[in-house]
């Protein structure tokens, strides 16, 4: 029965401390602006239009390649598959640039994040803000690292 109570004291002792420990440090949090960085880095800047372009060259060939089959009188069903394939493939383009810019964003945020020590980085977008008040804004540091 003592030896009980001495563990669960020891328990609690250790408990304790390890609650005191991690309460005594501070984190360093850092926030982004992603609005700004996608209006104002050249890297993003430039794969949104090229991006653009692929996308438009895409939704050309598709409604060329639609208006053949029309032409030839294709039945309902195919044209209906031929505008889901093209669709498809708008999507695969899109998803394929904004992997891109998540990549190079993340890897300039990552790497601004180890330069000053920052323990968290958070999307500060202004329709709804993270960070109100502290924090260190990078928002700059990442559109100089996305030249």
């Amino acid at each position: 029965m003592k030896q009980n109570k001495k563990r669960m004291a020891m328990l609690a002792g250790a408990f304790a401390v390890m609650t005191l420990a991690a309460g005594c440090g501070k984190a360093e949090i850092g926030y982004v602006d992603p609005s700004r960085v996608e209006k104002e880095a050249p890297a993003i800047v430039n794969i949104d239009a090229e991006m653009k372009s692929k996308m438009e060259e895409v939704q050309k060939q598709a409604q060329e390649e639609l208006n053949a089959k029309q032409a030839q009188g294709a039945p309902p069903e195919e044209m209906q598959q031929a505008q889901q394939q093209a669709m498809g493939k708008m999507q695969q383009t899109g998803s394929i640039y904004d992997q891109q810019k998540t990549i190079k964003l993340q890897t300039a945020v990552g790497e601004i994040a180890r330069t000053k020590k920052l323990d968290a980085v958070l999307f500060n977008v202004d329709e709804q803000k993270l960070v109100h008040l502290g924090g260190t804004d990078i928002t700059d540091d990442v559109i100089k690292a996305l030249q």
